[in-house]
């Protein structure tokens, strides 16, 4: 039997192949699945495929489903609101809110144009500096007013 034939080698039957230790990298090879039906069939039971080069950890999925479905903005925007008054002072908190965290992009709704103006102008900096040090720079990139 030639090397690239043996079920073990990394170029015999569909690139699939054992690490040193034995262990399989990703799925089976196709002789690795003939060696499996006839086995199989010589012992009258089946043999379930090895479908351990395809397991995850549970830890690891979550969090991705976390982070593409938005929960940890949506969790990050509730932790601003609940401290926007300590950030702005009890006027500006009177006549804005933080309505949305998208993408590093704090929204926030401010009631009357003459302080939206005054809040893009003159408060921006501060108040997004203050944002970046009490949540961290990763989650706040910039902050937009928006009539409302």
């Amino acid at each position: 039997m030639a090397a690239s034939e043996r079920p073990d080698s990394p170029k015999g039957g569909g690139g699939y192949a054992r690490g040193g230790d034995g262990v399989k990298k990703k799925g089976a090879s196709a002789a690795d699945r003939l060696r499996r039906r006839i086995l199989s069939e010589w012992r009258g039971v089946y043999v379930p495929p090895d479908l351990s080069g395809y397991e995850r950890r549970i830890g690891d999925l979550v969090a991705r489903v976390v982070q593409r479905s938005g929960v940890g903005d949506r969790l990050a925007h509730e932790e601003i609101a609940a401290e926007w008054e300590k950030m702005v002072g009890p006027f500006l908190a009177g006549q804005s809110r933080p309505t949305a965290l998208r993408r590093g992009v704090l929204e926030v709704s401010v009631v009357q144009s003459a302080v939206r103006y005054e809040l893009e102008r003159q408060w921006k900096r501060d108040v997004l500096k203050r944002l970046k040090e009490t949540f961290g720079e990763s989650r706040i990139r910039d902050v937009r007013f928006i009539p409302g």
